[in-house]
């Protein structure tokens, strides 16, 4: 469709009508009302648009009494609102309108009046559910990708904080916004992103974050089976900013309440907010807590294991790791049955009411490991250490991180019961070869500042220090 305004007002409601029919298109409605003795027609969403702006204009619109012979003239005269463009090309005005924008159209004028009255539903600003802190702020993203973005101007008062936007998906025409600071952020991965989001060639973008994310980063079967995250999902606003004001890059969506970080190395993703609301000796203590607890995840279950198959070489000291109940299911194949079944009970736990989440979890819990270890399934050791390992996979904020870990622990139990402890080697290697072969983003090194070199870089990633530049 390539057509024009028409200066005869009944064309252009046959026109609208045309290609947004009243039985199939319900939510656009149309009012007329008379300015400065002419017709007009204004057209918008009902349910995404500010009523309380809407009732504004019109009232502005309909005390007009003179009469304008230009519509630039009525703009300035009678739509004392910010955000207004004139339009002639009917396809842009049809996409503002699907925009939530309203749409002014007078007789005897060939063109239009984009207006920007759009009000999306969306939640208040609150604390994010997976990310709270004991201090600091209570204000995290919502849905609304611009009140995200007044959050973080809020806290970045600064020419150089920029915000570029994108329309991606040949039918939804998602908002997304390019956010850095200029000076900071990494030209080449800039220009790289940039490029690969003017680009993006997709039909929709219901899924949000995760198609982006996936068209970022190719679709090559190597970096799809690489288990190491590549980018950190923020849904607090302190942090957001923290992590612009260090050269970062983020993408924010419409509808989806968090931001997309990157480059982002295995540091960003263990760091948390607290660490920077707590004095540094506890803060690193907590840093130290947090660190040993997610290897402990990894490597407790798997170390047991072995202790077992080489048990005649456990010293006396060592020997109440041993199992003295008998049981029908080989000890590797409950560990593995039991990390599904926690996994399971997540699921079950995200979909009931809120009201008997947490009741159905813990009693699930309870009763399904009573229950098979009185029937001989399941030892006590095998619940205990899969327990242990299973909430101490629940430290890290980011679930790709957690369940990276979570992979690593599997494989590690799959290889000891195949090859016993050459098996151990092996899978420790292949996740130690994978993660130092990792890159960022912008293809640097997935361990930095983790460098045996940089010893300020070790201690960093451990301590927390008096850097005035931190989050």
């Amino acid at each position: 469709m390539n057509k024009t305004v028409s200066t005869d007002l009944s064309a252009s409601v046959n026109l609208i009508r045309e290609i947004f029919p009243e039985v199939t298109a319900s939510d656009i409605k149309t009012d007329f009302l008379k300015v400065g003795g002419r017709e007009a027609m204004l057209c918008f969403i009902n349910g995404s648009t500010d009523t309380d702006a809407m009732i504004q204009i019109e009232k502005n619109l309909l005390s007009a009494s003179s009469s304008f012979k230009a519509m630039s003239e009525l703009m300035r005269e009678c739509i004392p609102y910010n955000d207004k463009k004139e339009e002639k090309d009917v396809n842009k005005i049809v996409s503002a309108l699907l925009a939530s924008m309203s749409v002014l159209f007078v007789d005897g004028f060939d063109s239009a009046v984009i207006l920007d009255t759009k009000k999306y539903p969306s939640r208040g600003i609150s604390e994010p559910e997976k990310n709270k802190t004991l201090r600091g702020p209570r204000d995290g993203f919502s849905e609304s990708v611009y009140t995200n973005t007044a959050l973080i101007r809020r806290r970045i008062k600064s020419p150089d904080l920029s915000f570029e936007a994108f329309d991606i998906g040949s039918a939804t025409k998602t908002r997304v916004i390019l956010a850095y600071m200029k000076g900071k952020a990494g030209e080449e991965l800039l220009m790289r992103i940039r490029d690969r989001l003017s680009n993006m060639n997709v039909k929709s973008l219901t899924l949000s974050q995760q198609t982006i994310t996936d068209n970022l980063f190719g679709k090559s079967l190597i970096k799809k089976l690489n288990p190491f995250p590549k980018v950190r999902y923020v849904e607090r606003s302190d942090t957001a900013a923290s992590m612009l004001m260090e050269g970062k890059i983020a993408i924010l969506c419409d509808t989806t309440p968090s931001a997309i970080f990157l480059p982002v190395t295995l540091y960003d993703m263990m760091e948390e907010t607290d660490d920077y609301y707590f004095p540094p000796v506890t803060a690193s203590y907590l840093r130290l807590l947090r660190v040993f607890m997610l290897f402990l995840s990894v490597f407790i279950s798997p170390l047991w294991l072995l202790c077992l198959t080489y048990s005649h070489l456990l010293p006396e000291s060592l020997t109440f790791l041993l199992v003295d109940s008998e049981c029908f299911i080989p000890v590797w194949l409950q560990l593995i049955t039991v990390e599904f079944m926690i996994d399971a009970l997540k699921i079950a736990s995200l979909n009931t009411p809120d009201t008997i989440s947490n009741s159905l979890s813990v009693v699930s819990g309870l009763l399904l490991s009573d229950f098979a270890v009185s029937a001989g399934l399941l030892v006590p050791q095998t619940i205990l250490y899969s327990a242990i390992a299973s909430i101490a996979n629940f430290i890290p904020t980011n679930y790709e991180l957690g369940y990276t870990f979570k992979f690593w622990r599997i494989t590690l139990i799959v290889g000891i019961a195949t090859f016993g402890f050459t098996g151990f080697i092996i899978a420790v290697l292949l996740f130690l070869v994978i993660l130092l072969l990792n890159k960022t983003a912008d293809n640097k090194n997935y361990l930095f500042p983790f460098d045996p070199k940089n010893k300020k870089g070790i201690i960093k990633f451990f301590i927390r220090t008096y850097e005035g530049n931190e989050k």
